[in-house]
């Protein structure tokens, strides 16, 4: 493998950056010279600008042109101008002479004194020329001068090269320099100490030893002292190496002695072994024969474990069977509910209808006896009043009838849509909860009972809407069909309120109630009181599943025989106002 010379690498590295700080250096020295001589020539340019004024002035008043022509010539003339523009008060040009910027760097407004910006290596200075005339000042044009950044260059040529010629004769002298300091105090003290290192001879120490001239308190005399001092811990290794070979040979002979007695004593001890080793051969057969035992045992549990498997996989499978049919119970549940609605709702949008077309009729055979009496020229004031009454009324009776029907429908569409959908919908609650009993009054208006709504007007909460229905429809049909057996006047209580974010319901009714048996089976699924009339058993469990699934609540129950049911539940809502 090449070795590289340390010395070499950081001579390199100290040059590099010392290269890199020159060039930044002059780079800096030759911007900075740049910019002053521009900063000269810009000067001259507003001199030369302040020298012409008058004259040039004058004779654009005078519209002289041979004189401007004349004064553009003298303008150009000077070394520091490369460019002369001059234009009137309109912004024609009249003369323009050697090299210029486009007319869109000019400025447009009446500027006096703008220096104009470096554009494709020109830049220059532009001002206006004011006319003073019976105390009077008028714009007759204006003059741009011109130079370029060849002129600039041209200028620091000399100072360039001083720069130049300073910066590469200061890098020469320092690598000679460095080279020397380096060689000197680096390569060949580090040569020296590698020739000493490779005449080592471990059979002659002291003749191994480093010895370095010209060092003065250097690494390298730390490097001496360390490699001297480890030739002094291996002369030191060597005799402690030489007091351990001679104990080692008198501990052999010892040895020697203790294997020439262990051998008596190992003749000893195998007639010994030779016993036990029949002992041991014996206890081996009969281990042996455990062993097969053993294996039988284990076949017949492996068998028994493949029967128990099967049979797991037999109930498991029995299980999911068990799980699917009673999804599909609660789905037939919840559409035997909202047909139960739909029967309810025809027979209340019916009777409206049926006004209403009883009215229309009337209305209809009216209006034909009227067209028939005008027809014969048998009108008579009376006759018209009287059909006026009477359409009003029947148009009355039409439009509430109308407006009853279209009530009915608009609240049963929203529950049976909300029932069949999981959506979540921004709802007032207690018109809400409102629509959803006024749906439910085809089952409530058989009997007395009632329904009791307590619950803020300015509830507002986005929610899923859905399971906030068939909740409540499930609860109160519940009551209905359970709890008011013998009771001819039932009441059904809805208290609703908001805590915080927290929604929390309490539900009850005051029928008859349940026994501590049954109120501990009330969320069980197909748990019914009326098997034999026909009921399912899923509507308290359809509550706690959408109570604590699909809206992530709470639900509790609370009875005693002849006091009724009560519900208590609780969910996070996101609250609208």
């Amino acid at each position: 493998m090449a070795i590289k010379s340390i010395s070499s690498s950081l001579l390199t590295r100290v040059l590099s950056v010392y290269f890199l700080l020159t060039l930044i250096v002059t780079a800096i020295q030759i911007g900075a010279e740049y910019f002053d001589t521009k900063r000269v020539l810009i000067a001259e340019l507003q001199n030369q600008q302040s020298t012409f004024n008058g004259s040039l002035t004058r004779s654009l008043w005078e519209f002289n042109s041979n004189q401007i022509d004349t004064i553009a010539d003298g303008l150009i003339s000077i070394p520091a101008i490369a460019g002369v523009l001059i234009r009137d008060d309109a912004g024609n040009i009249l003369v323009q002479l050697g090299e210029t910027t486009e007319m869109s760097d000019l400025p447009d407004d009446n500027s006096e004194g703008a220096l104009l910006p470096e554009r494709n290596g020109i830049f220059g200075y532009y001002d206006s020329l004011i006319f003073e005339f019976s105390g009077h000042s008028t714009k007759v044009g204006d003059v741009s001068l011109f130079s370029t950044r060849d002129i600039a260059i041209d200028r620091i040529k000399v100072s360039l090269g001083f720069i130049i010629g300073n910066a590469i004769i200061k890098s020469i002298f320092l690598i000679v320099l460095f080279t020397i300091a380096f060689n000197r105090m680096l390569n060949r003290p580090l040569s020296d100490l590698t020739q000493q290192i490779k005449g080592f001879r471990l059979d002659n120490l002291e003749r191994s030893r480093i010895r370095l001239d010209d060092q003065h308190n250097n690494e390298l005399v730390l490097v001496e002292q360390a490699y001297n001092q480890l030739l002094d811990n291996i002369e030191e290794y060597q005799s402690d190496l030489d007091r351990t070979q001679k104990k080692l040979k008198a501990a052999n002979r010892q040895l020697d002695e203790q294997n020439a007695i262990l051998e008596q004593e190992v003749a000893r001890k195998t007639s010994s072994l030779s016993q036990v080793m029949l002992d041991l051969e014996q206890r081996k057969n009969e281990l042996e024969m455990r062993q097969e035992k053993l294996e039988r045992e284990v076949g017949q549990r492996r068998a028994i474990e493949n029967t128990l498997r099967q049979s797991n996989q037999r109930l498991e499978s029995s299980l999911n069977n068990l799980r699917e049919t009673q999804q599909q119970l609660i789905e037939s549940e919840k559409m035997a509910s909202l047909g139960g609605l739909v029967a309810g709702i025809t027979h209340d949008v019916n009777t409206p209808i049926g006004i209403s077309v009883t009215a229309s009729s009337y209305l209809r055979e009216k209006l034909d006896t009227l067209d028939q009496s005008l027809l014969n020229k048998e009108l008579t004031q009376t006759q018209l009043k009287k059909f006026i009454e009477e359409g009003r009324e029947s148009l009355n009776l039409l439009d509430s009838n109308l407006h009853r029907a279209s009530d009915l429908i608009s609240s049963f569409k929203q529950v049976a849509v909300d029932q069949a959908s999981d959506a979540i919908r921004d709802i007032n609650l207690k018109s809400y909860i409102e629509d959803l009993v006024q749906s439910l009054q085809p089952h409530l208006k058989k009997t007395n009972h009632q329904v009791r709504l307590e619950c803020a007007d300015d509830i507002f909460i986005r929610c899923p809407a859905g399971a906030l229905s068939q909740i409540f429809t499930n609860l109160i049909l519940n009551s209905l069909r359970h709890a008011f057996d013998g009771i001819s006047e039932g009441l059904m209580i809805i208290s609703i309120r908001l805590d915080g974010e927290t929604l929390q319901v309490h539900y009850s009714d005051n029928g008859n109630g349940l026994s501590e048996a049954q109120l501990k089976r009330l969320f069980d699924p197909f748990f019914t009181t009326k098997r034999d009339q026909g009921g399912s058993g899923l509507g308290t469990h359809i509550v706690r599943n959408l109570v604590t699934q699909t809206l992530s609540g709470e639900i509790s129950a609370e009875s005693e025989p002849g006091k009724g049911l009560s519900y208590f539940f609780s969910f996070s809502v996101q609250v609208l106002n």
